[in-house]
């Protein structure tokens, strides 16, 4: 997890608000002027603590990398890319450099890139938009951020009624950019659905473990690593795998809500239980979701806050619904039924279940983006490994109905895979959320 403040044909003056609502997304700060900007790098040393910091050089490449490319070691090799540090931006500058910005695709992991070819700034984000970067234009002067809320502090910018009314009607889930004017994602790279293949079904289980177990030692850290435990099969995957310091759950008092049963069952190492309550602090959520999507993520937001008082990287089973077909409930509505999600009209996208699955995951980690950068920590995602997603995607349909074949090489107990699909619910109603989210940030960015 690092954090990336940059202007571009600006001041310092400029940099500078942008840099003072950043949240603590590193433990390094330094201030750079490269060729015509100023950048703010706030870094998190994950893979080499004794590796310079950023930017790494390369030829004329310059390279600022918020992130991890999980597979760097295998790019160093397959690529004769000689590293003198154990750091995967050292391998992304070489990489960047070799080829001339191309051959993208081979990048695996997560990462935000803000990166100089010798001529003019560039920059990309991971094929899911797991790391967050922002931009906005102000005559000649582009401001580009890891979080919207710095740019919001540096520019004068409105509220987008279209955008608006879209996060009203979906919770945000419908929306490509953010609910502000002129407030831009960078681009993703391509996401190609592959082809279908045909493999018998014991061949298919046989290499998806293989692939679920590389994604694993790719991912691995040595820092202090903990996993946001339900009583599911994803994150209880991913435990039972990794094998993680530290498990995270949250109960409820509601037993409607409560998973507890399952999650003794899915528990592994320290084990710590919030129960969740109606004692939410609605604004300190809005301040850290500043581009609000998917709800009020209130279980997400506490359970980081005390996270991050033992451990420095999280593991999230991300992705297992959508690539896995955990989503049977959805495929019984029609698309414009499952669109809406609150009280409030609007138009429905004409589009289908998996490219609404895709849209529902892209506001998701938005928002664990927003949460683990307030909080200082960087969260891996071995569900979204590219190989293992690419695979998934190429079997047939019926060996993923309702997560088939990931329960079957999971090895957990049956109880946790036959039991009804919860998750961490929020004790604040969507409408509630979506009332209380737009007026807070009306009041205090004193849009009218």
């Amino acid at each position: 997890m690092c954090g990336i403040n940059a202007v571009i044909n600006g001041t310092l003056s400029d940099v500078q608000h942008l840099q003072r609502k950043a949240s603590r997304r590193g433990t390094k700060l330094r201030l750079h002027c490269l060729r015509d900007a100023f950048i703010y790098f706030d870094w998190l040393p994950i893979t080499d603590d004794n590796a310079p910091e950023q930017p790494f050089q390369s030829g004329k490449v310059l390279v600022f990398m918020n992130g991890y490319i999980s597979n760097y070691r295998e790019l160093s090799e397959k690529h004769g890319l000689e590293l003198e540090t154990d750091c995967d931006t050292e391998l992304l500058a070489k990489f960047l450099d070799k080829f001339k910005g191309k051959r993208l695709n081979e990048l695996n992991g997560f990462f935000a890139v803000l990166w100089h070819d010798g001529n003019k700034w560039k920059a990309f984000t991971d094929r899911y938009g797991i790391k967050q970067l922002y931009w906005y234009e102000d005559g000649d002067t582009k401001f580009i951020s890891s979080e919207v809320k710095t740019i919001l502090n540096a520019c004068k910018v409105n509220l987008s009624p279209f955008h608006v009314n879209r996060y009203k009607y979906s919770l945000g889930v419908l929306n490509k950019d953010t609910i502000y004017s002129g407030v831009n994602r960078v681009k993703k790279l391509p996401f190609v659905v592959p082809g279908k293949i045909y493999i018998s079904y014991e061949d298919a289980k046989y290499r998806l473990r293989e692939l679920l177990d590389k994604s694993i030692e790719r991912n691995r850290t040595n820092l202090k690593s903990g996993v946001f435990l339900s009583g599911g099969v994803d994150s209880g995957l991913i435990a039972k795998l990794v094998q993680p310091d530290y498990c995270f759950s949250m109960d409820y008092i509601n037993t409607d809500y409560s998973e507890i049963d399952n999650i003794k069952l899915n528990s592994t190492s320290t084990h710590y239980v919030m129960m969740c309550n109606d004692s939410v602090s609605k604004e300190n959520v809005i301040n850290i979701i500043d581009d609000p999507k998917a709800g009020s993520c209130y279980t997400n937001v506490a359970l980081t806050e005390f996270a991050s008082k033992f451990c420095t990287v999280l593991y999230s089973g991300a992705g297992g619904d959508e690539f896995f077909g955990g989503y049977p409930h959805r495929l019984n509505k029609p698309i414009e039924v499952v669109q809406k999600r609150t009280k409030y009209e609007g138009k429905p996208l004409d589009i289908t279940h998996f490219e609404y699955d895709l849209m529902f995951l892209d506001s998701i980690l938005v928002v664990e983006d927003s949460i683990g950068g307030y909080y200082t920590m960087e969260t891996r995602y071995p569900l979204l490994d590219n190989d293992l997603v690419d695979f998934a995607l190429s079997l047939p349909d019926e060996y993923k109905e309702n997560k088939r074949i990931l329960k079957d090489i999971s090895g957990l107990n049956e109880k946790v895979l036959n039991s009804p699909k919860k998750g961490f619910s929020n004790p604040v109603s969507n409408d509630e959320w979506v009332d209380f989210s737009i007026n807070y940030i009306k009041e205090k960015y004193g849009f009218l």
